[in-house]
């Protein structure tokens, strides 16, 4: 898979260029992705813990808020919206580049990419942006601007909490004139508690700008310091954090921040800068909180070298301090002093840059270590507050921010910048025509990776200085490393054949993994290094970026850094579009060859397992032979279990089989010697034999037909529920209204009628802790059909209660959670649970069984505390929105609940007072008062609920949308939540969803009185009732409201419902003005308030809170359109017409005897007018004559006497009043 290549001698002496073969390991990997257009590769599954993985760890909570303050010109109406052309990602069109062309020919011309390169989308391509590696702190600057994004915990679409990165601060960050942000790091630093050491305590923003400024910020954008080293454009800021040697002979390495010039390199000591970041955010808190309390924090040491003997810098990379073998030292020094140089008896310490750029092409330099003295500077403090605007400034080089209010001469003052020490390139790549672009250096130092304007990406030899490897095909692309560390329990086997007594144990392994994301294909792809090949490629779209920050957290040593492990990142991909952030995961044995790795050979197994659960065939026991061998020749630990959770996830694997191959596996573990046994694979298929015996178990209990017992009568029922005959009466016909009134159409599962669950979906649900079985967090949906297949046969009488719930205690379940498995599938099975009025009884016998158990009911409860288990129970029927169900279930614990207390104060009786009778004894309880309560509240609910989905079946009037929408179900819970009002609101939007007359509530008040006098009640024509295609009559519906009157005398009492529904209708009407009905019927039910001190404030309220704001629109409009006339003469001629067609309608459209003698009196002049006049045009016809009076007169202070329509205007005034209003 590796890319062969070989060597051309350099010309001038320099080093050999290595280049890939024609048939190199790019070539062949393009060739593989196309492939594999839609399926870059096998290995880029997400989710799998054994191949490499693209992994969403965040989200942006708002980016188009911050695209469109750093990118003003693509907000929506821009002009760049006009432009937008969305064309979808197909990578697979982009060219390749030739791959027989020579190495040094001109890069290819590219397509017109206006058709398809949008502004909109490629935004986030011409921004600066810097995450940092601790997730807590995201920037994104353009030009002058920048966003402060901080990480925030919030709800999903889905309703899981994830985190999400939300705007903590924007704004504009130049100072000097003409500056722009040119590079950014977010560098997290350590605490420096004892309580958090080795944690980040605050994260520093450091931005780079093209005036040579370097700027520090805190979280929410307060400048700490500035400094300018240089005159020239800061071009690349790069950072290096203190990592632990790997081996005793690596040299440890300096924290240090690196800056980069057209011409020259900053290095400031880490240790230096940390101090002053820490020094200058204290003053910043002193300043805000006491005033003016200035400390000079200790300066900064840095080095800065004038890089020298090369035209271009674009990029560079600080490898840090080296030493020399003897060999390279012999070497080096030859090739410098010739044969005769002095060779020092110790090898030198030097510090190693990396540049890329032009002439040469990639450009190393060495700084001898001592060769020159480090470079001292104050530090600037920038510090400002409502209190006191703090300044300092050395002559050594530091600036701060200047306050505006300082003379223009201070302003313009430059300070001292420092010389650069000369560096001269040791060496480099020579390419005239190669033009290099970035340069990545890898986390073990000893690998870099360049880009350059070939489409080229290179991987360099750090210590030798050669290329080693080159992919080609990668226009525009940008890198970044991943470093995997070996877990050692993965090396379980292979330290067993090593050490037969496990005592011996090597250290980890590292992998380095290069990640290369190409945007003009939009894929993302991870190759190993050196040779390796591609391990893991994804389409991402052509829009992303790829961050790769290179360093840790800031201000750590060798002690420190090994209390906590940091949860940093090293890589991540930010996806505009998606608004996600991901990272790449990479297990370590991807690194490891074809022929020394036994986990590559487990991996082939595996695909081969794959494959044959995949494959169609009928001959399960060959299936199930072959997967036997298959999983006993993994070798790891953790492939078996990945090998055998494949074979429990197989829907075509019958339970017979899964539980002879977890069988068989689990016999060959325990037959292993002690040592090599691994625990948790062992305990795996334990835990999963465990529940593959249940689910055989219940399967049977289900398919047992059971003798079915005797129906009870109604008497036996009420007896059962402890109800009289009236009660139980009662409770029938409240629940047959119930049932015929509410039609709520449920989901439902395939098999769930029969409680059927296949095997993959019960393993699924449910996992095991020691001797417990426990469900895993499942919705709704998932408990009913857990439940179902538990207790429906049960509940149907179809299946034996007691053996099921032996069963299912013997197995390990506590009485809670199959209690809460119990109600979840009575309460949303209610359509079938009143169709069955027997299943009362069945669910009062499994309810006692359960209630039996052990830690069931606690040993320690008595009459007088509130048991746990019921509370359980009591809190779900008054959470579900099925009331009836609900109703049922709390009767049958109400019931449960009084026979449990019974028999425990006639034991307690009997031990008292011997041979008393204790037949017309009635225990009581807290709990059964709590469960009288409850059922009062339940039947309420019932009640309400019955009357709010009752419907109209037929309408004369057109429905709006508004009233279409359904009313949401209520449960005990909501109408607790919803106050004192919730009840007569709830009622009011239902009168506004049928859209029913004042008067139906008056007539259900007045219904009793009208049926004992047998007087006829007239009833609106327009108003009738449906119920699913069956007609119910008007009576119904009077009887169901005037129950509720009943059942809610105060919150139904008619001033208030008539209140709620004027204020219900009025909102309407708000939401939508041209509905003039819903105000009509809000002024309706406002006349029939009978208080008039809350028919005037509900008056005051909906003129304050709605109408005037129309009105004094409307209003702004017309005073709008006459100031719009600048002539009275010509808006006065509009208005006489308005008038002529007016009198028109009156006079000539309704010729009524009064009219045509009124309109035989006018003079001739006017008739032939008004004859003239069409009032087709009117909007309105129904205007009374007054108003038209009103307009005549308005007309007449408009018209001046010399016009010529005056005389016809005053006319018109004695023709008004003389029609009669």
């Amino acid at each position: 898979g590796g890319a062969q290549t070989r060597q051309f001698p350099a010309a001038g002496g320099g080093r050999a260029l290595p280049v890939p073969a024609p048939n190199g390991g790019g070539r062949a990997a393009a060739a593989a992705a196309r492939r594999e257009p839609h399926a870059p590769s096998t290995s880029g599954r997400a989710g799998g813990t054994m191949s490499c993985s693209l992994l969403p760890f965040c989200h942006f909570q708002d980016l188009e808020a911050a695209r469109d303050f750093l990118c003003p010109y693509l907000r929506p109406g821009g002009a760049a919206a006009a432009r937008e052309i969305d064309k979808s990602p197909n990578w697979e069109d982009d060219g390749w580049g030739a791959w027989d062309e020579a190495e040094t020919q001109e890069p290819e011309e590219e397509e017109e990419e206006s058709t398809c390169k949008t502004q909109t989308s490629y935004w986030l391509q011409d921004c600066v942006l810097s995450l940092s590696p601790a997730n807590d702190l995201m920037v994104i600057a353009r030009e002058q601007k920048a966003v402060f994004l901080v990480p925030k915990w919030k709800y999903s679409d889905k309703g899981k909490e994830e985190m999400q990165y939300a705007v903590g601060w924007s704004g504009s960050l130049n100072v000097e004139e003409g500056e722009c942000v040119s590079s950014a790091l977010c560098i997290p630093l350590a605490s420096q508690k004892r309580s958090s050491t080795g944690r980040p305590d605050w994260t520093c923003i450091v931005i780079g700008f093209t005036s040579g400024y370097v700027r520090f910020y805190t979280e929410t954008g307060v400048l700490l310091l500035a400094q300018l080293l240089n005159e020239d454009p800061v071009l690349q800021l790069k950072c290096r954090t203190y990592e632990v040697p790997r081996h005793p002979g690596v040299t440890e390495q300096n924290e240090e921040l690196s800056i980069l010039y057209p011409a020259a390199v900053v290095t400031i000591d880490g240790f230096s800068l940390f101090q002053s970041l820490r020094a200058c955010r204290n003053q910043v808190a002193r300043a805000a909180a006491s005033g003016n309390e200035n400390i000079q924090p200790p300066p900064l040491a840095y080095k800065k070298w004038g890089l020298q003997d090369v035209d271009t810098i674009v990029d560079h990379a600080s490898v840090g301090i080296m030493t020399l073998s003897p060999f390279d030292q012999m070497k080096t020094a030859s090739n410098i002093g010739g044969y005769n140089a002095a060779i020092k008896n110790s090898p030198p310490t030097m510090s190693q840059y990396i540049t890329v750029g032009s002439n040469p092409f990639t450009g190393f330099f060495y700084a001898l270590e001592g060769s020159t003295q480090p470079l001292l500077s104050h530090v600037a403090l920038a510090v400002a507050s409502k209190l006191t605007s703090a300044f300092f400034n050395a002559a050594s080089g530091w600036l701060g921010w200047k306050s505006k209010h300082e003379e223009e001469a201070v302003q313009k003052q430059k300070p001292k910048v420092e010389p650069a020490t000369p560096l001269a390139v040791r060496f480099g790549l020579p390419d005239s025509r190669r033009h290099g672009e970035s340069v990545c250096l890898s986390p073990c130092n000893m690998l870099a990776a360049v880009t350059d304007d070939f489409g080229r990406v290179l991987l360099l030899d750090v210590t030798r200085g050669l290329a080693i490897r080159m992919w080609k095909g990668y226009r525009d692309a940008q890198i970044g490393w991943i470093q995997t560390v070996e877990d050692l329990h993965e090396r379980e086997a292979e330290k067993m054949d090593f050490s037969p007594f496990g005592s011996t144990r090597s250290p980890s392994r590292v992998a380095q993994f290069l990640v290369i994301y190409a945007p003009r294909r939009g894929i993302l792809e991870v190759w190993s290094t050196q040779q390796g090949p591609r391990v893991g490629a994804f389409n991402v779209g052509k829009h992303c970026r790829l961050l790769y920050p290179g360093y840790k957290i800031m201000g750590l040593n060798n002690m420190t850094s090994q209390g906590w492990q940091s949860q940093t990142y090293q890589i991540c991909l930010v996806d505009p579009v998606s608004g996600s952030i991901k990272t790449v995961h990479v297990p370590f044995h991807l690194a490891l060859s074809d022929k020394k790795s036994e986990r590559a050979k487990d991996m082939h197994l595996v695909k081969k397992l794959s494959a044959l659960l995949k494959a169609k065939t009928s001959n399960l026991d060959m299936v199930e032979a072959e997967a036997k061998e298959l999983i006993l020749d993994i070798k790891y630990p953790a492939t078996k279990k990945q090998a055998l959770e494949s074979i429990l996830a197989s829907e075509r694997v019958p339970l017979s089989a899964l539980s002879n191959i977890t069988q068989t596996l689990m016999d060959t573990l325990k037959n292993q010697e002690f040592l090599c046994v691994d625990e948790g694979l062992l305990q795996f298929c334990a835990n999963k034999l465990k529940l593959l015996h249940l689910y055989e178990s219940v399967s049977k209990l289900n398919s047992l037909s059971v003798q079915p017992s005797t129906p009870l009568s109604d008497n036996d029922l009420a007896k059962l529920l402890r109800l009289d005959e009236r009660e139980f009466a009662r409770l029938q016909t409240l629940l047959e209204n119930y049932k015929q009134e509410n039609t709520q159409t449920t989901v439902r599962f395939a098999d769930d009628k029969d409680g059927i669950l296949p095997v993959k979906m019960f393993l699924e649900y449910l996992e095991c802790e020691k001797d417990m079985i426990l469900v895993k967090k499942l919705d709704e949906g998932e408990y009913v059909a857990l439940g179902s297949f538990f207790f429906w046969k049960c509940l149907c009488g179809e299946s034996s209660t007691e053996k099921m719930c032996h069963t299912l205690e013997s197995a390990g379940f506590s009485p809670q959670l199959l209690l809460t498995l119990l109600l979840s599938v009575w309460l949303y099975k209610e359509k079938d649970i009143l169709d069955e009025p027997q299943s009362i009884c069945c669910l009062h016998t499994t309810l006692s069984l359960l209630s039996k158990m052990k830690v069931a009911i606690d040993e320690s409860w008595d009459s007088q505390s509130v048991s746990p288990w019921w509370q359980q129970m009591r809190t779900a029927c008054i959470q579900s929105e099925n009331n009836g169900a609900a109703l049922l279930s709390a009767h049958v614990g109400h019931s449960v609940t009084a026979q449990i207390t019974d028999s425990m104060a006639e034991k307690k009786f009997s031990q008292t007072v011997v041979g008393a009778d204790t037949d017309s004894w009635e225990a009581l309880s807290l709990d059964t008062e709590y469960w009288k309560l409850l059922l009062k509240q339940l039947e309420d609910c019932l009640i309400l609920q019955t009357l709010l989905h009752s419907k109209v079946r037929t309408r004369t009037t057109r429905v709006s949308s508004l009233q279409a929408e359904p009313l949401s179900r209520l449960s005990v819970k909501k109408l607790l939540e919803g106050g004192k009002g919730g009840i007569a609101d709830s009622v009011a939007k239902w009168i506004f969803k049928q859209d029913f007359s004042p008067m139906i509530l008056k007539l259900a008040q007045w219904k009793k009185e009208t049926e004992s006098t047998e007087e006829p009640v007239e009833i609106d024509k327009n108003v009738s009732l449906e119920n699913q295609g069956a007609e119910t009559g008007m009576e119904t519906i009077l009887e169901l409201l005037h129950l509720a009157y009943q059942q809610f005398p105060c919150s139904l009492e008619l001033d208030i419902l008539h209140t709620h529904c004027c204020w219900e209708y009025v909102v309407q009407w708000n939401k939508d003005p041209e509905e003039a009905h819903f105000l009509i019927r809000s002024i309706d039910h406002l006349r029939c308030i009978v208080n008039a001190h809350i028919q005037h404030g509900i008056a005051l309220m909906m003129w304050n809170t709605f109408i005037v704001k129309r009105l004094s629109a409307a209003t702004y409009l017309m005073d709008k359109a006459i100031l719009q006339v600048h002539d009275k003469e010509v808006l006065a001629s509009q208005l006489l017409v308005l008038t002529g067609q007016r009198l028109a309608y009156a006079l000539l459209h309704t010729q009524t005897k009064e009219g045509m003698e009124l309109l035989a009196r006018l003079p001739p002049t006017l008739c032939t007018w008004l004859k003239a006049m069409d009032p087709h045009d009117l909007q309105n016809v129904d205007v009374p004559i007054a108003t038209t009076a009103k307009l005549v007169n308005k007309v007449i202070e408009y018209l001046p006497e010399n016009h010529g329509q005056y005389s016809l205007a005053l006319n018109l005034i004695e023709a008004v009043e003389a029609i009669p209003s």
